[in-house]
């Protein structure tokens, strides 16, 4: 019995890297959104951040349900009601015409991702099992990779196959998700008690304070990551179509898109190698890679010409982009360690909710902005913003140097 269910946890661990790489967003989808959602929907940039709030703000209140939710229907059920509700929104995402539709699509990705975002316990778990729990690092790592390389690729033909028909994209898209909803269902929990999975745990020292600092900073960070992004390629959309053809306007994004995944890919390789040099001090490169590209985008519009201007955003967009994954491993990673196994499933939930509550109060306060200003004023805004982070991510450093000190 305890051959199989080991047989199962190596097999659950070896395909985890590719599940999280193929699930972790609407591939095909998130690399043409607002190009989809402006030229061929007909949305305007205050309709997809109003879009964008709503689902967030859904999911927010959801997540109040979600933990006795998923307490009732497991790990593993959650993970496969996840990958199913990705499905139906990237169906509706793909057929809708009404806004109504859209948002109910918005939705579904959202809670979506709140039911599927256990499945980092689920390899925590395994590994603390296995007593490899020091893996789950290398193999977030790994997972971000394999995602990284798959949204090169896609980034690389999206826009041909976009020029050939806009909904092409969005049908592979549909059927990865198909795909991803099958994989789910080789994902396996190791079934142990709190008190035989504490016996492999170390102590940890004051994790309350560290979990929460973590929380607040990942919130932050990571939402704003997480908003900046499709603002970031309306900016350099609109740049563009300042000086260029529809059709040159899809290739150059395509290729701007292409390099930004090239970085992305290139910053998960080197991430071990960085991590083991400069341990948790790798969060103030995340850090000031944040503030490097948002003021790019507002340098190279204020001071340089339609063409040299987005350049300038184009390399702060891909700065922007290779920054996602080493902070969503990173911080995780120091989540998960100190935290105690029976609080994980919460944590984890705190952790996604945090970063869904600064989306929401982001892309609300972007809503409000873009209805009477310009993108360049909402990026001032953000600056200031993200320049008073610096004082979260302090924090959180010196309680990880004075556990440390105590270890």
């Amino acid at each position: 019995m305890n051959n199989l269910k080991d047989k199962r946890i190596r097999l659950s661990n070896k395909i985890y890297p590719i599940f999280y790489g193929l699930s972790s967003d609407l591939i095909f989808f998130i690399a043409i959104n607002t190009l989809f959602l402006t030229s061929v929907k007909g949305l305007t940039s205050s309709q997809i951040n109003l879009i964008t709030t709503i689902g967030v703000l859904v999911a927010l209140v959801f997540y109040l349900l979600s933990h006795k939710i998923i307490n009732r229907i497991g790990n593993i059920y959650s993970i496969r009601l996840g990958t199913f509700l990705l499905l139906i929104s990237a169906i509706l995402f793909t057929v809708s015409t009404n806004l109504i539709f859209f948002v109910l699509a918005e939705i579904f990705y959202e809670v979506g991702f709140v039911f599927k975002c256990v499945d980092q316990v689920v390899l925590n778990n395994n590994l603390i099992y296995q007593n490899k729990e020091n893996d789950f690092i290398k193999i977030k790592i790994q997972a971000t990779t394999i995602y990284s390389i798959a949204t090169m690729i896609v980034t690389l033909i999206v826009g041909f196959l976009f020029n050939i028909s806009p909904y092409l994209p969005m049908i592979i898209c549909i059927l990865i998700c198909i795909n991803n909803f099958i994989m789910a269902h080789f994902i396996y929990e190791v079934d142990l008690n709190n008190r035989e999975l504490e016996l492999k745990k170390k102590n940890k020292f004051n994790f309350n304070k560290i979990m929460i600092i973590t929380i607040l900073v990942y919130g932050l960070i990571y939402g704003t990551l997480v908003v900046c992004q499709p603002n970031d390629k309306l900016f350099i959309q609109y740049e563009l179509q300042d000086f260029l053809k529809a059709n040159t306007v899809t290739l150059v994004l395509s290729i701007i898109l292409f390099l930004s995944r090239i970085s992305r890919l290139v910053l998960n390789i080197a991430f071990g190698k960085i991590y083991d040099k400069f341990k948790y001090k790798t969060l103030y490169i995340i850090y000031f890679g944040l503030v490097t590209s948002v003021l790019l985008f507002i340098v190279g519009k204020l001071f340089f010409t339609n063409m040299y201007s987005s350049i300038m955003m184009a390399v702060g967009f891909i700065i922007l982009l290779a920054l996602r994954d080493p902070t969503e491993n990173l911080l995780s990673d120091i989540l998960l360690k100190n935290t105690d196994k029976e609080d994980q499933e919460k944590a984890i939930l705190y952790f996604q909710f945090m970063r869904r509550l600064v989306v929401f109060m982001l892309s609300l306060l972007a809503t409000i902005i873009l209805l009477r200003y310009e993108l360049i004023h909402l990026y001032f805004v953000f600056f200031i913003l993200i320049l008073l982070y610096i004082f979260m991510v302090i924090k959180l450093l010196s309680l990880l140097s004075n556990q440390n000190k105590l270890d």
